[in-house]
């Protein structure tokens, strides 16, 4: 499990989104990598699409390939995750790519997509380029939000933006990632998890929650 991951899955939590899940939904998951999001969600169907798609929990429908690439047929989904993947997707394919989860999602359902702010930084400060290699951000460190307005411009997804201040995961990730490599999985995620607690909406935005 990467900490981002689990970063991010404890933050929708604090925000609510996982409450919206159904029992009867069927979720996608874009860019999940290991599946451990999915794992934590009680759904009817779960499918992960990822090139480094790495099978580790059972009753997830594993697919190792690019999310642009793959023919999903005449399937659909009732809800679509997006967790900090557009960022690392080829520049100029970003419209599509909401355009796609448009395709992908029923009549109803919604997308929960997040990526990095433009001005995302870390602690301290002269290790940001180092972070940046290591989140693999080769193409940008992440997105402002006139620029995701723009990628979300005609592809049929009503959108709300919500910007969060994340200045405790910010402040911590360094250390905490260095104990990763020394504690117990579960031991980390006790060290981790008040990190996700510790956000401030800012609103109006950077993360886009779309629906149809």
């Amino acid at each position: 499990m990467r900490l981002g991951t689990f970063y991010r899955y404890r933050l929708l939590g604090f925000l609510g989104l996982w409450a919206e899940v159904r029992a009867t939904d069927d979720v996608l998951d874009v860019g999940g990598f290991d599946g451990y999001v999915l794992s934590n969600l009680e759904c009817r169907s779960k499918m992960l699409v990822d090139p480094d798609a790495l099978p580790t929990f059972d009753g997830i429908e594993y697919i190792k390939v690019d999310f642009l690439a793959h023919d999903f047929g005449s399937r659909q989904f009732d809800r679509i995750l997006s967790l900090d993947v557009i960022e690392h997707i080829p520049a100029g394919t970003e419209h599509r790519y909401f355009t796609r989860i448009a395709a992908l999602l029923r009549n109803g359902g919604a997308a929960y997509v997040t990526t990095p702010a433009s001005g995302i930084r870390v602690f301290p400060g002269f290790l940001n380029a180092w972070v940046a290699r290591k989140w693999a951000h080769y193409k940008c460190f992440g997105y402002s939000e006139s620029e995701l307005r723009a990628f979300l411009q005609d592809t049929g997804l009503d959108c709300e933006l919500v910007q969060l201040n994340a200045p405790a995961y910010l402040f911590w990730y360094l250390p905490v990632r260095a104990l990763q490599e020394l504690m117990p999985a579960r031991l980390l995620r006790g060290t981790a998890a008040p990190t996700g607690h510790s956000q401030q909406p800012v609103p109006p935005s950077a993360s886009p929650v779309a629906e149809p």
